[in-house]
């Protein structure tokens, strides 16, 4: 699951108007990767490294009094590279990781729209188009690199299986706008995932 916060404040960056909310909702996202891990059996301490695939993902919803409502949804891919130091409590099973992991944003663009305001009770406002906002979207706020620092818990079954809960905070900004005339501003939004895993451990 993820999401990112701020981009209320690009698209809405001073107070206009009032009357209006905006909420940010979680996105499901999947991830998979291949990692190499090391932990000496009976060790309090192990390492995992690895390269993966990862989503961030957001929705962000506006509504007024007026009734209009819309919902902007980026949803940006990632194939990077993971460390994480692995603390075993009782040196088999359960353990605690804490670490981090960097990526490259592979499709910067990938922010859909989706709104009302094309509904006859605006003609007077004059709104452009749903297509053309989102087509001004992708045009101006672009998606940027990952790093993220992170950790969690996990159990490791018979030396075969192993699960995880793990989370990520998004050390930089998620979104960097471009210059608009639309009076879109930059802001710092900064994502978060929490994901769940299973792995197949092979001994080497």
């Amino acid at each position: 699951m993820s999401v990112t916060t701020g981009l209320d404040k690009i698209l809405v960056p001073e107070d206009y108007y009032s009357n209006y909310s905006f909420k940010d909702k979680w996105q499901f996202t999947p991830t998979v990767g291949v990692f190499a891990q090391y932990h000496v059996d009976g060790s309090i301490i192990g390492v995992e490294g690895g390269f993966s695939y990862w989503q961030k993902a957001s929705q962000l919803v506006y509504n007024d009094n007026k009734e209009l409502n819309y919902k902007v949804t980026p949803r940006y891919n990632y194939i990077g590279v993971s460390a994480l130091l692995k603390i075993y409590p009782w040196r088999k099973g359960f353990n605690i990781s804490i670490g981090g992991r960097a990526g490259a944003n592979l499709n910067g663009k990938d922010i859909s729209y989706e709104s009302n305001q094309e509904e006859s009770k605006f003609a007077n406002y004059h709104f452009a188009t749903v297509a053309e906002t989102e087509r001004l979207m992708k045009e101006k706020l672009t998606g940027q690199p990952d790093i993220a620092v992170g950790g969690g818990f996990g159990y490791e079954i018979d030396h075969h299986w192993a699960v995880d809960l793990r989370y990520f905070y998004g050390l930089n900004s998620t979104i960097k706008t471009e210059h608009n005339d639309y009076n879109w501003a930059e802001h710092s939004t900064h994502g978060q995932n929490i994901e769940l895993s299973i792995s197949y451990l092979f001994k080497l």
